[in-house]
């Protein structure tokens, strides 16, 4: 996406991407791997960050090759310190 490219000019080692959706969930690029599950609460681990996301009726639609694709309500999220475990 031309977007993410001015975005991330100059960003070396970036390869986490979060994209919010309006009317729920969301599409994660970069996932290391899955810290929490659950309809309510999901942590995703990257190379350098974490997600922490709260919500609703949440439900895992793919996760593959570090792609996850998540449905639900996102109703807050926080970028945290962390490492993909």
């Amino acid at each position: 996406m031309r977007l993410h490219g001015e975005i991330l000019q100059g960003e070396e080692g970036v390869g986490a991407r979060c994209i919010l959706l309006v009317g729920g969930g969301g599409y994660f690029e970069g996932v290391k791997s899955v810290g929490e599950f659950s309809s309510e609460r999901l942590v995703l681990f990257f190379a350098r960050e974490s997600v922490e996301i709260d919500g609703e009726a949440f439900v895992i639609k793919k996760y593959c090759d570090g792609d996850l694709e998540l449905s639900g309500k996102i109703l807050s999220w926080k970028i945290a310190d962390g490492s993909g475990k």
